[in-house]
């Protein structure tokens, strides 16, 4: 086992907002880095969090944060403006909340023509529209309004017989994000419960109340109400007052507004959605750091929500901890350091450790064989005192009873790279805080979108799949396939059971069948070396795209050598930091993102270093 605890910190100014003097943490610079964050009003309570979430990261992290605002939300030239003066401040990075869509788009084009690194907050600006204006976008920060609608569903589920008929005000008809919530709800009660009614409410409480009353009367039976907001379900309240249906009726709202945690708090609602600016502008500085420094990050990250109801709000709602973190310790299990993928996640267990100020201790077994050894581990770790276990276990199911008693005893639980399936965890009694992994859809994506890229339209291109049914590999295959087809032909998708002697088969297969095939995908490197291999066997090297998955050394060195175009990297060490980070948001009682998709990256000639 490793341990990792020696702690770094230095003093950093005052900071007006939090009106205190923190410690924080060496950066490697020889000046603190600058960023500029653009919210929309101050006005609003919503950006006042975020503000001041900006001002809490700045004082932790040693950093300055400059935070500008408009007026009002009408105020789009001059927001416009304001983003246009960033441009010459020397800013390392800008942390952006466009009031609409495009309102800052020939700022952020020139922002990217000058090579400063834009992250697009809460607004976001849709990726076509980003790439049609010319702004490359490197990290997109917001709440997941489908998952907004599925707490609330899942509330619903568990606290009413299967066949209970529900209800949904939806918010203006054709709103994105009211409909997102709305089929986040529907998808997940439907089939158990009985929707009779899904109808706009205009997110009006006046409105919401005359839908509820209508809904009410032709459905009496209705035993949930689910609303997109909780300006409808405050008139959604009122309604079931009149009819005479209050506390028999289940309410959920989505914003935690304060007058619908007022309403929880008297019983007139029964939850409501909370977001978190806060922790949103948090994520914003800490995902800029990261990009100064050359770091890679996620392209997305879906920002905490949380279903809260009257027994969570004795609590602060957000909890303001203070900028310099306790003193905290974490249980981490990797499998095997056997193996240099695990190594790396070590060693970012172990940065993160010097950089934060915690204990991390690190306990692998000998191979991915020892699931019995890897029990035993997580076992011990239940004893002594962590404030939170990072386990990646060697299946999906060989943790289980470790994890359960954790979850008994209450220590949260992060799941790390091999996930452990969200129907498994629950009918083990687990309680996963937070999972963190690559997505393989979106490794598939990277290459396919390399592909449409340097190849013309028709061009002929193929898959090299991994062992058949593994879900990883068909999550990748997917990703490429979606991603190509309709623009390129694929002219053969076939499994080469991740070896490199059944992919230089098949591929030599391929190719005679298919002689103008430009491209080929595999699922993982050691497929793509064997690809290779048949390329240049068939005297068609230089002439054919092959592209692989994992940044395995040997593949980097064929990039360099020009035996193949590229691979996509996952970054086990970022994994690493960010269970870190994130375990030491949860042992100060902050909300965290419900599942992260690691930092991936399509490693070419140009990049790789």
């Amino acid at each position: 086992m490793l341990r990792f605890s020696r702690h770094i910190s230095i003093i950093v100014a005052v900071v007006a907002l939090l009106l205190v003097t923190s410690a924080s943490f060496s950066l490697a610079q020889d000046a603190p880095l600058r960023f500029g964050a653009i919210i929309k009003t101050e006005a609003n309570e919503y950006w006042q969090a975020m503000a001041a979430g900006y001002e809490f990261a700045a004082a932790r992290y040693g950093v300055e944060v400059v935070v500008g605002s408009v007026p009002t939300e009408a105020d789009t030239d001059e927001q416009l403006a304001l983003a246009e003066s960033y441009l010459d401040q020397g800013f390392d990075a800008l942390l952006v909340s466009p009031i609409t869509p495009s309102n800052l788009n020939s700022a952020l084009a020139a922002a990217t023509e000058a090579g400063i690194p834009v992250i697009n907050v809460d607004e976001l600006i849709p990726a076509d529209a980003a790439a049609d204006a010319g702004i490359d976008i490197a990290l997109r920060i917001a709440s997941n309004n489908y998952q907004a609608g599925q707490l609330a569903g899942n509330y619903v589920l568990a606290n009413l017989e299967a066949g209970s008929q529900v209800a949904i005000l939806e918010g203006l008809a054709g709103n994105v994000s009211g409909q997102a919530r709305r089929d986040g709800f529907f998808d997940t009660v439907n089939g158990t419960m009985n929707v009779v009614a899904s109808q706009p409410a205009d997110w009006d409480r006046t409105r919401a109340l005359d839908v509820t009353t209508n809904i009410l009367q032709a459905n009496p039976d209705v035993k949930a109400i689910y609303a997109a907001n909780d300006t409808m379900a405050l008139g959604a309240t009122e309604a079931v007052r009149a009819a005479g249906l209050e506390g028999q009726i289940i309410i959920i709202g989505t914003d935690a507004v304060p007058e619908a945690l007022d309403a929880i708090r008297d019983g007139r609602m029964t939850g409501t959605v909370a977001q978190y600016p806060f922790e949103i502008g948090v994520l914003a500085v800490e995902n800029a750091i990261k990009l100064a420094a050359g770091r890679p990050i996620p392209t997305r990250i879906d920002a905490p929500i949380r279903l809260l109801t009257a027994g969570d709000l004795d609590a602060p709602v957000q909890p303001m901890p203070d900028p310099a973190i306790g003193d905290l310790s974490f249980g981490a299990i990797i499998k095997t350091e056997a193996n240099e993928y695990w190594q790396a996640m070590a060693d970012g267990y172990a940065f993160a450790a010097e950089t934060y100020g915690v204990n991390v201790q690190v306990g692998s077994v000998p191979t991915e064989a020892d699931t019995d050894e890897q029990l035993a581990l997580a076992e011990s770790y239940l004893d002594q005192g962590f404030d939170a276990l990072l386990v990646s276990p060697i299946t999906p199911s060989n943790l289980n009873s470790a994890l359960a008693a954790a979850s008994e005893a209450g220590l949260p639980v992060i799941n790390v790279d091999e996930l452990i399936p969200a129907a498994a965890a629950a009918e083990a009694g687990i309680d996963i805080a937070q999972r963190i992994a690559s997505n393989n859809y979106q490794a598939g994506q990277l290459a396919g979108n390399y592909v449409l890229a340097n190849l013309e339209a028709g061009a002929q291109v193929a898959i090299l799949e991994g062992l058949a049914g593994n879900v990883s590999g068909q999550a990748r295959r997917d990703g490429f396939f979606d991603t190509v087809s309709g623009t390129m032909n694929v002219v053969a998708s076939q499994p080469a059971d991740w070896d490199r002697t059944r992919a230089l088969d098949v591929t030599t297969n391929i190719l005679q069948a298919n002689p103008d095939v430009k491209a080929i995908y595999a699922a993982n490197d050691t497929m793509a070396l064997g690809a290779a291999e048949a390329v240049r066997a068939a005297g068609l090297e230089g002439q054919i795209i092959i592209i692989g998955t994992d940044a395995v050394p040997e593949a980097l060195d064929a990039i360099r050598e020009g035996r193949m175009t590229g691979t996509v990297a996952q970054y086990p060490y970022e994994i690493g930091v960010l269970a870190v980070e994130n375990a030491i948001k949860l042992a100060e009682g902050r909300p965290i993102p419900m599942s992260i998709d690691a930092p991936i990256r399509l490693l070419t000639a140009d990049n790789v270093g």
